[in-house]
């Protein structure tokens, strides 16, 4: 049995037309609206860990620091297999307050590479909750459609409803308008 490979085993049709950040900003967009400027979503580029990580402090680090001795370890060969020199693009996903210019509440970590879907997300464990049911604060997202299903269902859940009127209410106090 041949099999053997050409055109109509392939989809020519751009489906996923927007990379994760674009279809996020697209969303956040509705916040600033929707609250007339006083709550603002953002999204940036972010340089920092978006997964929760141990550090050593103290004495072991600083140890660790000048220690010269070699140690042996096993290379693991399948890392030069597959995807290579894939760029990684990680961004923070945060509202903003008019009128608190230090405020800033993170919702998520958004990290895609070179190919944009699969997108990681790495949400604020009650906004995950809300989304998922779950304690599981990662998701793996394989298209923009469910990116923009999970963008929807975040933003309207009851978790951020509270939070952005709450943050709507101090900025009017904060303005003196709430008098």
């Amino acid at each position: 049995m041949e099999i053997i490979m050409n055109e109509e085993k392939f989809s020519f049709e751009l489906v996923d037309r927007y990379t994760p950040d674009v279809v996020i900003k697209n969303s956040l967009g509705q916040i600033e609206q929707a609250t007339k400027g006083h709550v603002v979503g953002n999204i940036a580029r972010y340089d920092g860990p978006i997964y929760s990580y141990t550090k050593k402090t103290g004495i072991t680090a600083a140890l660790e620091a000048i220690q010269t001795s070699s140690e042996t370890i096993t290379v693991d060969i399948q890392q030069d297999l597959g995807e290579q020199n894939t760029e990684q693009n990680k961004f923070e996903v945060f509202l903003t307050v008019k009128g608190l210019e230090h405020y800033k509440y993170r919702m998520m970590f958004v990290k895609y590479s070179t190919i944009s879907y699969p997108v990681t997300i790495v949400m604020n464990e009650d906004l995950a909750i809300e989304y998922s049911g779950k304690k599981n604060d990662i998701f793996t997202i394989a298209s923009m459609k469910k990116l923009e299903e999970l963008m929807d269902l975040v933003l309207n859940s009851e978790t951020m409803i509270l939070l952005i009127q709450s943050l709507i209410n101090e900025s009017l106090r904060q303005a003196g308008t709430a008098f």
